[in-house]
């Protein structure tokens, strides 16, 4: 969805941020193109000019990279002036696996969320992701919690609690339809796709808190749960790509 640098201006002047670098796009000559996702604007497209010898702002505008940026908007433009590096997120680079889960996490977001409106709770909820990657919680649960909370900030989060036809809870196991999940009446004949105790996990893995995320996921083994379910879990974003 993230794809214009049409946007409505600023109001002329200038300005501290603080947020992420979602995208970059070099310009021979010119600079770069920062797609920066920041607290109280949201996403939002900045110049970064070219210096004549080097890059003047260094690895802060890299993707992944968190920084506090100064920016001036100009009756023609945004630019970036300066950024101070908050996180780095450096370790990430050193797994292949590590790196690859949080650039998917970023290129989500850059094909979900509209350009100048305000989302911080989902900048809350990158951030928290990204800690969870770099704190080695596996990242096919990152990636599932990542995904499930970010459907539900858009209001298309499937229920993990509530049968989508009936209403009645999910206790002993749910089936998958194309509107959510259905429990064992409303399912019929039909074999269940999830018992309890994967609903459950299911459950941990979006519901808990932060800390209490770290602390359960270093008893869980490997499976292919997570997996399985980001995959049906992506296609509410249908109708938002």
């Amino acid at each position: 969805m993230i794809s214009s640098f049409e946007t409505d201006k600023l109001p002329q002047g200038y300005y501290k941020k603080v947020g992420t670098v979602l995208q970059r796009r070099d310009s021979s000559g010119e600079g770069q193109s920062l797609l920066l996702f920041l607290r109280d604007m949201g996403p939002i497209w900045v110049s970064a000019p070219a210096s004549k010898t080097k890059c003047r702002f260094g690895g802060a505008i890299e993707p992944l990279v968190w920084a506090e940026f100064d920016l001036y908007q100009s009756p023609a433009r945004l630019y970036l002036q300066g950024a101070e590096v908050k996180e780095d997120f450096i370790s990430l680079r050193c797994s292949a696996e590590k790196l690859k889960s949080a650039l998917r996490l970023y290129k989500r977001l850059s094909k979900t969320l509209m350009v100048g409106h305000e989302s911080n709770n989902i900048l809350i909820l990158l951030w928290s992701s990204m800690l969870l990657i770099k704190e080695n919680c596996p990242v096919d649960i990152v990636e599932y919690r990542f995904t499930w909370k970010l459907l539900k900030e858009a209001g298309l989060a499937p229920s993990l609690q509530y049968c989508v036809n009936c209403g009645s809870k999910l206790d002993s196991g749910a089936r998958w339809t194309n509107d959510g999940l259905i429990c064992a009446s409303c399912s019929g004949t039909n074999k269940e796709d999830l018992d309890a105790d994967a609903l459950k996990s299911l459950r941990f893995a979006a519901l808990l808190n932060h800390d209490k995320f770290i602390e359960w996921t270093g008893s869980q083994e490997k499976s292919s749960l997570y997996t399985d379910e980001l995959k049906k879990l992506v296609t509410f974003f249908t109708d938002m790509d």
